[in-house]
C-alpha cells in the first residue's frame, strides 16, 4: 500500500534540504551494513538513500510530496536484481533480447 499523504506519524518535515520522494516504512530492510544489518524505514531522494533506520531516523527527510510505502512487515532487499546470463545463450544470442 502506498500513499502520497503522511501516514502513522510520518509528517512532511519543514524546510527539508533534500526531501525524500519515496519513503518505505514498516518493513524488514536488509542494509548490507554489518554495524546495522537491518532497518524498518528508509528515505530515498533521486535514487539515493538519504536516511536508513526507523521512523524517527527517517522522519526528518520526508518531503511534502513523498510517496509513503507501507512495507507490511515484508523483507526489502535494495538493489537486488538478477543480471546473470547463461554462457550458451550469451554466446549464441539465443534467448537474449533481440536474439533469434
Amino acid at each position: 500500500m502506498s500513499s502520497a499523504r503522511p501516514a502513522a506519524g510520518l509528517r512532511p518535515a519543514p524546510d527539508v534540504a533534500n526531501p525524500a520522494g519515496i519513503v518505505v516504512r514498516n518493513a524488514r530492510i536488509y542494509t548490507g551494513d554489518r554495524a546495522q544489518p537491518t532497518a524498518s524505514a528508509v528515505a530515498i531522494s533521486g535514487g539515493v538513500f538519504t536516511a536508513v533506520g526507523d521512523d524517527a531516523a527517517v522522519a526528518g527527510h520526508v518531503g511534502a510530496n513523498a510517496r509513503i510505502v507501507d512495507g507490511r512487515s515484508r523483507r526489502v532487499i535494495p538493489g537486488l536484481n538478477d543480471s546473470h546470463t547463461h554462457i550458451i545463450r550469451g554466446v549464441t544470442g539465443k534467448g537474449a533480447v533481440g536474439g533469434e
